[in-house]
């Protein structure tokens, strides 16, 4: 019978022991599922800001331009698209690398930081325990010999005297 009960408590206390841990491994808190959803949110959000921007590329910026230099000729037709390939022939495949690489940033950075939510979850609770345990002593009062200097062992010398009010020596500092 001992025999017996002996493995079926000691499964008893594991089992007791993992259900808490792998309910832990389970369920992410929120923040942590809002970062991966947040970092999904922008992996898929890429390609309508590149249609989004190709579209704002083939806005009329004529009249915005002839309003800007009024003395110059009227009635010019430039869009945003025909600006930037004015200054770099590769203009639209380097905006489209830019669009696709900065949102591959942005979710990995989220990601980084989804995982790394534990740890600082539990820096910051020791922080907090470390500020409460600092405030308790702070509002402790001081023993009644708080204030007096410290007495100087038998033996000693005495400290040295406090420097003078010699301004010579401080070569002009006002310290």
């Amino acid at each position: 019978m001992r025999t017996f009960l002996i493995p079926l408590v000691a499964l008893g206390g594991v089992a007791l022991v993992a259900v808490p841990v792998a309910a832990q491994h389970r369920a992410q808190p929120r923040e942590e599922q809002t970062l991966r959803g947040g970092a999904e949110a922008v992996r898929q959000a890429a390609p309508m800001v590149d249609r989004s921007t190709d579209a704002a590329l083939d806005l009329d910026i004529g009249p915005l331009l002839d309003a800007l230099h009024p003395y110059s000729p009227r009635g010019r037709h430039m869009t945003l698209r025909d600006l930037g390939r004015s200054e770099d022939p590769d203009f639209d495949q380097k905006l489209r690398r830019s669009i696709y690489r900065g949102s591959a940033r942005a979710a990995a950075t989220l990601d980084a930081m989804a995982t790394a939510a534990p740890s600082i979850r539990q820096s910051l609770r020791q922080m907090e325990a470390a500020i409460a345990g600092a405030m308790v002593e702070a509002r402790r009062p001081l023993p009644p010999g708080a204030y007096e200097p410290p007495a100087l062992p038998r033996g000693d010398a005495p400290p040295p005297p406090p420097p003078s009010d010699d301004d010579e020596d401080d070569d002009g500092a006002p310290w």
